[in-house]
């Protein structure tokens, strides 16, 4: 990759990460994180494009289970408790980009697993 897609493509996922985290301020429950899932879903949906081409891989992942955990709410109303999950997930993801590397994708896997077994193997 060229250093401009690289900073270019660093800028896009420092917006998408900002607007993200303005979403989430303005939501604070399962109901009104379903009420912008749609709008959730495009901002995660282009860190999980963008992430793996800047070798960000845990960051990618995060953005795949939240923007699979998403799209189910988008398509089948609000799920309980997932507020909190993605609210988690963009906080880990603003720490990885920002440099933070002893954050574990595994255990947020699991979490998620664990909180909602049949909606998706991960």
């Amino acid at each position: 990759m060229s250093d401009e897609f690289l900073r270019m493509a660093r800028q896009e996922i420092q917006s998408e990460i900002d607007n993200l985290k303005k979403i989430l301020l303005s939501c604070t429950n399962d109901e009104q994180l379903y009420e912008e899932s749609d709008n959730i879903e495009k901002h995660m949906h282009k860190i999980k494009g963008l992430a793996p081409m800047m070798e960000q891989g845990k960051m990618g992942e995060f953005a795949k289970i939240s923007d699979m955990l998403v799209k189910y709410i988008s398509s089948h109303g609000v799920l309980d408790g997932s507020h909190d999950i993605i609210l988690d997930a963009i906080k880990k993801m603003a720490s990885l980009f920002d440099g933070q590397t002893n954050i574990n994708i595994d255990d947020f896997k699991k979490h998620v697993k664990s909180r909602y077994p049949g909606i998706f193997e991960l």
